[in-house]
């Protein structure tokens, strides 16, 4: 008699989840995922149900929470008193990652923005064939106004390390290596 049937293995359902045999078992062992039963053989079985708890556990996780947080989450939720409790948990963990999110969205907003002032700054330097960096800058920025985005400000600040020095004729690099 085939004691699996309605029953998938390891390797069924991490195939159904896109995970590996290999981080199921993590799983389990974090009591993110219990087997259903094991088979006559010793091998693990999960019922349809663990497709679902897999799903979630795998969103929760591409949302930004670590494991060890998921498995907290299960150990509160556990812990309430009937449902409308342990919903309340869940809903508390979901919205601080829901502002977690907000604060990470509007900082990336922020870092393409500047990447996109740099950009339109540099479209500037394309076809530039002055002296090296940074005294062609210098001169252009005198020419064409303080306008610089931060990310390129920042290269400008300071000569590259290759560059020599006027006053020594050595470059930064080189100062560094003979003080080591």
């Amino acid at each position: 008699m085939n004691d699996t049937i309605g029953t998938l293995t390891i390797g069924q359902l991490a195939t159904a989840v896109g995970k590996t045999p290999r981080a199921l078992r993590l799983y389990e062992e974090m009591g993110l995922l219990v087997p259903s039963r094991r088979s006559q053989g010793g091998f693990r079985l999960y019922g349809a149900d663990a497709v679902a708890r897999l799903r979630w556990v795998i969103e929760l996780a591409d949302a930004g929470l670590p494991l060890a947080e998921i498995q907290d989450l299960l150990v509160d939720i556990a812990a309430a008193d009937d449902g409308g409790g342990a919903m309340n948990v869940l809903r508390t963990r979901l919205a601080a990652r829901r502002r977690d999110l907000t604060a990470q969205v509007r900082q990336l907003q922020a870092l393409g923005s500047g990447i996109d002032a740099a950009l339109g700054y540099l479209e500037r330097c394309r076809d530039c064939h002055r002296a090296p960096l940074p005294l062609c800058c210098k001169q252009c920025v005198e020419e064409v106004g303080q306008d610089l985005p931060d990310m390129v400000a920042g290269l400008l600040a300071q000569r590259p390390l290759d560059q020599p020095d006027t006053a020594s004729g050595r470059s930064h690099r080189d100062a560094e290596r003979s003080h080591t």
